[in-house]
């Protein structure tokens, strides 16, 4: 995939649009997590370094379904900006450019124009009076959205260094080769999502460790009792098709063989039990102690290790341990190349205190990350291929 890349030629004396992914997690009026804005102070560095006249940074927050919603404002995240690039910010409300060299634009979400990919509002957009448009947001590449690839149609466009760097390090997984050593951990609630991401692996990976919700699904496909615990019925043949394509393909399926459970999610009383016991009124909110033994022997042996989605309700201190003994493994296997994604899964780091550094690499893409490993054609990245642009 050749994608124009940036250079101080482009950018000297050039007003810049630049689209980031700035969908934070907020609790109680602050951010709770900053990963995904702390990822984006390189390429805004760069681009104040060499000269850039502006920089406009457009990008969405939240789900306001095209409605301006106050609580959503993304004026919440100027002071955290300003601090990590040590320059001062101006939040605009409007389209228009300001006196400020670094610009922060309102809630593109709050236009429907946005979501729509709608051409009135890619020409609101363009009242901005960019010269280029920089997409340094890989966890919107999968969206055909206004700020994501309406602008690169008017715009010489470039991708920034988070976009540069997730391709990198993701794209050696679109092989369809066996790879040796490769162990996928996937966990979440729905089975939509992930299912083209697990036939691909069920046919290059040697292990695949399913956990979450997700498991579920899975188990209750393989004839055990689920009780009142959250599954699709409806996937269940998704979920042996899964089963038979790892099986043919010779590559290990993991699930629990015990589980957490309760019968509501705000009890602290749990009962650790193996899966064959489950029924009633239990309701499975995290995987086992066994189940998590069994797996640090795969993580052990692996010399590479793809995570997308918690083990269960991490959240919930009574399940949270799940998710935080795999997270802990994976942290510390250092002679194995490890790469995580999702949202929840920031989330996880930051609650069990486990440093970014201690992985190869943290994708900011949840969505993003899982289409692009299933080799799906992202649009945003479409959008900034060089063969339907002008050579540098």
């Amino acid at each position: 995939m050749k994608i124009r890349t940036l250079s101080p030629k482009a950018i000297k004396d050039k007003a810049v649009i630049i689209r980031v992914d700035y969908n934070v997690p907020i609790k109680n009026g602050s951010i709770g997590e900053t990963t995904r804005i702390e990822e984006t102070i390189p390429t805004l560095k760069y681009l104040l370094k060499n000269g850039a006249k502006r920089i406009h940074i457009l990008s969405h927050l939240g789900r306001p379904k095209g409605q301006k919603n106050p609580d959503l404002s993304l004026n919440i995240v100027t002071p955290v900006l300003e601090k990590l690039l040590g320059e001062k910010v101006e939040f605009r409300t409007t389209y228009t450019p300001g006196e400020g060299r670094i610009q922060l634009h309102e809630n593109v979400r709050f236009f429907e124009g946005e979501t729509k990919n709608d051409p009135e509002f890619v020409q609101k957009l363009l009242k901005i009076k960019g010269d280029i448009f920089v997409n340094d947001a890989f966890g919107v590449c999968h969206r055909a959205q206004a700020s994501v690839v309406g602008l690169p149609i008017f715009l010489p466009s470039f991708a920034g260094f988070l976009l540069e760097k997730e391709m990198e390090h993701l794209s050696p997984f679109l092989s369809s080769e066996k790879m040796s050593g490769l162990t996928v951990i996937v966990g979440g609630a729905k089975i939509e999502t992930k299912v083209n991401v697990l036939k691909h692996f069920s046919r290059t990976a040697e292990n695949i460790i399913i956990g979450g919700a997700l498991a579920n699904t899975f188990l209750a496909a393989q004839g055990f009792d689920v009780g009142q615990s959250f599954y699709e019925e409806e996937e269940i043949g998704t979920a042996r098709e899964v089963l038979d394509m790892a099986e043919k393909n010779k590559t290990g399926i993991h699930l629990p063989i015990d589980v957490i459970v309760a019968e509501n999610i705000e009890d602290t009383q749990t009962l650790d039990m193996p899966i064959e016991d489950v029924m009633g009124a239990l309701k499975i909110f995290d995987t086992g102690r066994r189940s998590i033994a069994s797996y640090a022997e795969i993580i052990q042996h692996s010399k590479t290790i793809i995570w997308n989605g918690p083990m269960g309700c991490f959240e919930y201190d009574a399940f949270e341990n799940g998710t935080k003994e795999v997270l802990r493994m994976v942290s510390a296997h250092k002679k194995a190349r490890t790469i995580l994604g999702g949202g929840d899964t920031l989330k996880a780091l930051k609650k069990f205190n486990i440093d970014k550094s201690s992985f190869t690499h943290v994708s900011t893409g949840g969505g993003a990350m899982l289409e692009f490993l299933e080799g799906k054609d992202l649009p945003g990245i479409e959008a900034l291929m060089i063969r339907s642009q002008e050579p540098n």
